[in-house]
């Protein structure tokens, strides 16, 4: 099989094709793809490309529609890889040769378009944290402001107003985001809300990263993917690092899954069970919390995927 490696950016995307040793640059448009179809037709293809921003979807999803074998890829995971590789030279051209040599070594899984509820999710998810950042950006400037008093009162009024207007796009996303829940991933939604602990807003989160649990075929790989799981870092007798949970993730609902640990200790009885054990042992109580919150992800999954209520029964046996 033929792999080609596809660095992506707004304007181009730069290709090398392992069959004929060489690269070849495309606009990224509608005429480019169909120039880059063109460039491949009769021959068997497997295309390999990192998940750059928004600029990879469009060409993306066209590959996919002519049945071309494709593979969106993590740009950390190409990284660490050319890392590995030692490799000194970064352009376009070769890292489109790197995509390349990682999809002949690992022959990643082919990828499938998110569904459009997922992709307006996303984009109401990415808006809603902007909006968020926003807002604390004005809260600190408030406090820091009432310490002055000399300040121009329009500015105070000024700063109240932008947090109303904030608040109020925050509420309407938070709306438009619970709707399309409901409306696509009901029977998901209603199992999640059945686990003592997960609320709205973490059901929400949690079906929109995993496309209603379609996107992951094991707690473990999403764990992984939401950087919730343990991190170990240690060699021989010398090399002893303190062990973490891995930060690579989805901070928003590793948060949401955090402070869903805080009631789930009291209400979920496999959490308490969980809280009990680890605080005879004489764990911290953060610690504690993140074992929790890795416990309430592997809950959510086993009823979402399965689109089952939550049974108490066994999740203790679990």
């Amino acid at each position: 099989m033929n792999t080609i490696g596809i660095d992506i950016s707004k304007e181009w995307f730069d290709c090398y094709c392992t069959q004929r040793q060489r690269n070849r640059r495309f606009t990224n448009n509608h005429n480019g793809w169909k120039a880059f179809k063109d460039w491949i037709i009769d021959e068997e293809v497997h295309v390999i490309m990192e998940a750059s921003g928004p600029y990879y979807l469009g060409l993306a999803s066209y590959l996919y529609e002519q049945d071309i074998k494709i593979s969106v890829l993590n740009p950390l995971v190409i990284r660490r890889y050319g890392q590995m590789k030692l490799t000194r030279t970064k352009t376009d051209a070769k890292d489109a040769a790197l995509l390349a040599q990682y999809g002949i070594d690992q022959q990643p899984d082919r990828w499938c378009p998110p569904s459009e509820a997922r992709q307006a999710l996303k984009k109401l998810m990415s808006m809603r944290e902007g909006l968020l950042r926003q807002k604390a950006i004005l809260t600190g400037q408030a406090e820091a402001f009432t310490q002055n008093k000399e300040i121009e009162p329009m500015v105070n009024e000024l700063i109240r107003k932008m947090q109303k207007e904030l608040e109020d796009n925050i509420t309407r996303i938070d709306k438009r985001m619970a709707a399309l829940a409901e409306e696509h991933y009901e029977e998901v939604m209603e199992a999640l809300l059945t686990i003592p602990g997960i609320g709205q807003k973490t059901a929400i989160e949690l079906v929109t990263i995993t496309d209603g649990f379609r996107r992951f075929d094991s707690p473990r790989k999403l764990a992984s993917y939401v950087g919730i799981c343990p991190r170990i870092w240690e060699s021989g007798s010398s090399v002893k690092g303190r062990g973490s949970i891995s930060k690579l993730g989805c901070p928003q609902l590793r948060k949401l899954l955090y402070m869903c640990s805080w009631s789930a200790k009291r209400s979920n009885p496999a959490c308490k069970k969980m809280y009990d054990r680890l605080k005879k042992r004489g764990k911290p109580e953060k610690v504690i919390k993140v074992a929790i919150a890795h416990k309430l992800l592997r809950q959510a999954f086993a009823v979402g995927k399965r689109c089952e209520a939550f049974n108490k029964k066994k999740a203790l046996v679990a």
